[in-house]
């Protein structure tokens, strides 16, 4: 089941794989409709470009968009694929 989710993925990596600095493109959110209705409110969809700019391996992880900065838990944040930009 995990090798033919990763290869739907075409190797995308979640967002704890970026290292802080890193301009991360979006590109699939495997969760549930609920949580996937929060991450649209906050700006995290399909698409999205968006800046880690803490991710120090524990803790959660921050991100930049549009000009804000928002709190991922790591749960969260492993269930987001995307691409450095």
């Amino acid at each position: 089941m995990l090798n033919k989710m990763k290869s739907a993925l075409g190797g995308k990596k979640s967002l704890i794989d970026f290292k802080e600095g890193d301009k991360v493109r979006i590109k699939c959110v495997s969760c549930g409709i609920n949580f996937k209705r929060r991450l649209i409110d906050l700006g995290l969809f399909d698409g999205a470009e968006v800046e880690v700019t803490k991710n120090d391996k524990f803790g959660p992880l921050i991100l930049k968009i549009f000009n804000s900065k928002i709190a991922l838990g790591r749960g969260q944040a492993t269930k987001i694929y995307g691409e450095k930009i």
